[in-house]
């Protein structure tokens, strides 16, 4: 693989050396003001694992990162809370700031998977709503959390099958192919990678040209 940086976008609180994390959730923004986090641990309504660290920025909009910059590109449950068009608009800067044999690796829930829960009746209707997560909020959420839903709870917006997650890669001009959990041509994807998380889901890695 080539020498260059290793973006990790939507890290969330996992947030691995060696990697540039990048996030946009107001847990990530609120990090950097140091002097909230006593408000935030009293009220309990925000997670305080968040890193200053983190690098924020909103991934609907251009990279701040140059072409050919990156020798790895890791992104986990992130993809599919951008609209189709934002979604096609993010891996096309994924693929730009990507050097010539450089990868980028999704890893999104799997539609396909979910849909066949619910047709063979292992889903009810309001489950498969719920598994599906397109709600702004949840069954057990508290008065709090629902009145703070709208900023700090991002619905799904756009889903995706083993077939359309490759096809949105290629349409890159990725050379894409679907991985398991772990395996991957990103020597360290384990420092990112949560197996629970990348369990039943679709992943797919796309290798820029060199």
């Amino acid at each position: 693989m080539p020498v260059g940086l290793k973006l990790h976008l939507g890290c969330g609180t996992r947030t691995p050396a060696g990697w540039q994390n990048v996030d946009a959730a107001l847990g990530a923004r609120l990090a950097k003001i140091r002097p909230l986090r006593p408000l935030l641990r009293a009220t309990g309504a925000f997670r305080l694992e968040w890193s200053d660290a983190i690098v924020v920025h909103d991934l609907r909009r251009p990279f701040p990162w140059p072409d050919a910059s990156a020798l790895a590109v890791y992104s986990s449950h992130t993809l599919e809370h951008l609209s189709k068009e934002d979604g096609e608009h993010f891996l096309r800067e994924c693929a730009r700031v990507l050097a010539p044999g450089g990868v980028v690796r999704i890893v999104v829930p799997d539609l396909a998977a979910i849909v066949s829960e619910y047709e063979k009746g292992a889903l009810s209707a309001v489950d498969l709503v719920d598994r599906l997560g397109v709600s702004w909020t949840h069954p057990h959420d508290g008065r709090l959390k629902r009145l703070l839903a709208p900023w700090v709870r991002f619905p799904h917006r756009c889903m995706y099958d083993a077939r359309s997650l490759l096809d949105a890669l290629r349409n890159q001009g990725l050379v894409a192919e679907p991985c398991p959990p772990l395996v991957s041509r990103i020597p360290d994807v384990s420092d990112v990678e949560c197996l629970e998380r990348a369990r039943d889901s679709v992943i797919a890695e796309g290798r820029k040209p060199d």
